[in-house]
């Protein structure tokens, strides 16, 4: 167990306390002054032995203490030896530039216990693995007693057409009317029937794009010709339910293809409001989703081929080294994940590649819809260790589940998991949107930058779980047991002959 060494002003000695009884709750290992100096020993050796003994540390920032030299010292040495530190606020202060370029916790705008589930994520994805069931049992909250809270999801609002507007749209009607009954008639005289299947046939057994003059598949009912737009391939698709799921093996993974299109990347806020009363439900009070926003229009001009489901320990190669072969494979480091892709002929998606393949044009909140449903996803629900669990909801699993063990909660392009199990890697460095592929954040030799995750895990809440949710990791190196990935691929000509 990794040992934590809290540094604090003697001010704020009360707070400090609280804070060590409840990682001490969790299982931490800490050292605290106030506990850990033996009687006789002399101060500044006491201190100088629990800093080297500590693996992370907490430093608690107030007036005081950004005024402290004693506590300047402790978290510089720290910074100076390449250990980590986690910034707390306490109260607000002029935070030291050094430290400023460290995101804090923010225990002075939220309730304690708000912060606390945050302090724990930190821990966690700097490798200190706590169990918080007992963090603060003065400060607990009760869970929601109900499966999800009955809050209404946001809805667009009808747009109306101008008189004039209204009055051409009714004469091209009246115009389009009669050219599907003219080209009934031909179709009917078999003159032009080629034309006739054109609006019908499947999208998932048309011809790939190339130059030559091929002949849709024999068991269709009639052959439409290969310069008719495909949807999805050659016309972008404007609604979800327009599109057909298309499937593939590729090198052992199985794809599902994402259309062209556009979308809105990002959350409105309307629907960050939204995800606040879906949180509140459950911590109380709430802040963040504000890297969410602003949002902006991305438009695909080529389709994508993106993993139906995280990759697996199976797939990875990790018989026997991990419980489950059809678990998804965790423990695994942005550079690893992108190696794995990189050796089946693929690469991880950018985070827009993601967010498309999970809400697609209707911007929906969740991959299934803008309604939560626990029966959908694996979250931190009745069977999940920690204290801020859904005890009514029920998704089977108290860590992750077996891929693919949600089916109703697939996405429009038929792909699974997308909501909660694992956090899963993207390709792209955690940055402020709005989002601009070629501004930097898609540089993968830049080894030190955080990388953004995407769509939540069996340990976070609901409200963590939308299609728009991002989180970030520090440095590629980095890796946790609730992190994983898919793969994505480039459409190549061929890959849907067969």
């Amino acid at each position: 167990m990794a040992r934590i060494f809290i540094s604090y002003s003697r001010t704020d000695e009360p707070f400090a306390r609280r804070l060590a009884t409840s990682l001490s709750n969790m299982g931490a290992d800490i050292w605290i002054d106030v506990e850990d100096i033996p009687a006789g020993m002399k101060w500044s050796s006491a201190i100088q032995q629990g800093l080297d003994s500590g693996d992370l540390l907490i430093v608690i920032i107030s007036p005081e203490s950004m005024s402290s030299r004693n506590v300047e010292d402790e978290w510089q040495y720290y910074l100076d030896n390449g250990k980590p530190v986690i910034p707390v606020l306490l109260k607000p202060a002029k935070i030291h530039f050094q430290l400023n370029r460290i995101q804090y916790i923010d225990f002075h705008r939220q309730p304690y216990d708000t912060a606390l589930y945050q302090l724990y994520a930190e821990l966690r994805r700097k490798g200190v693995y706590v169990n918080p069931n007992m963090a603060d049992p003065a400060a607990a909250y009760q869970p929601s007693p109900h499966q999800f809270p009955p809050v209404t999801a946001p809805t667009p609002k009808p747009r109306r057409l101008p008189l004039l507007a209204v009055g051409v749209v009714g004469v091209l009607g009246l115009v389009l009317v009669g050219i599907v009954v003219v080209l009934a008639l031909l179709a009917s005289t078999n003159q032009q029937n080629n034309i006739a299947a054109t609006a019908t046939t499947p999208l998932n057994v048309v011809v790939e794009p190339t130059n030559t003059r091929q002949a849709a598949p024999t068991n269709t009912p009639t052959a439409a010709p290969t310069n008719a737009p495909r949807p999805g391939l050659d016309a972008p698709v404007t609604r979800n339910a327009d599109w057909s799921p298309v499937l593939r093996d590729r090198n052992g993974i199985q794809m599902a293809l994402v259309p062209i299109g556009c979308f809105t990347m990002g959350s409105s806020d309307e629907q960050i409001r939204f995800e606040h009363d879906l949180c509140r439900t459950v911590l109380g009070t709430c802040t963040g989703n504000a890297d969410e926003a602003p949002p902006i229009q991305i438009c695909f001009q080529q389709p994508f081929w993106i993993g139906r489901t995280e990759v697996t320990n199976a797939q990875y190669g990790s018989h026997g080294a991990f419980a489950g072969d059809n678990l998804p494979r965790t423990n695994i480091t942005w550079e690893q994940a992108a190696a794995f892709c990189d050796s089946r002929g693929m690469r991880l998606p950018t985070e827009a590649e993601w967010e498309y393949a999970a809400r697609g044009p209707d911007g929906l909140i969740f991959p299934w819809g803008n309604r939560p449903d626990s029966t959908r996803l694996n979250y931190c629900d009745r069977n999940c260790e920690f204290n801020w669990r859904d005890t009514g909801g029920n998704d089977g699993y108290a860590e992750p589940a077996p891929v693919g063990s949600y089916p109703t909660g697939a996405s429009w392009v038929g792909a699974l998991d997308m909501s909660g199990n694992v956090w899963e890697w993207t390709s792209t460095i955690y940055t402020a949107y709005p989002y601009q592929a070629n501004d930097g954040r898609e540089d993968r030799s830049n080894v030190n930058a955080k990388r953004t995750l995407r769509g939540s895990s069996w340990n976070w809440i609901a409200s963590d779980a939308t299609t728009t949710a991002r989180d970030d990791y520090a440095g590629d190196f980095a890796s946790s047991d609730w992190y994983g990935f898919r793969c994505a691929r480039d459409f190549q000509p061929g890959d849907l002959n067969g």
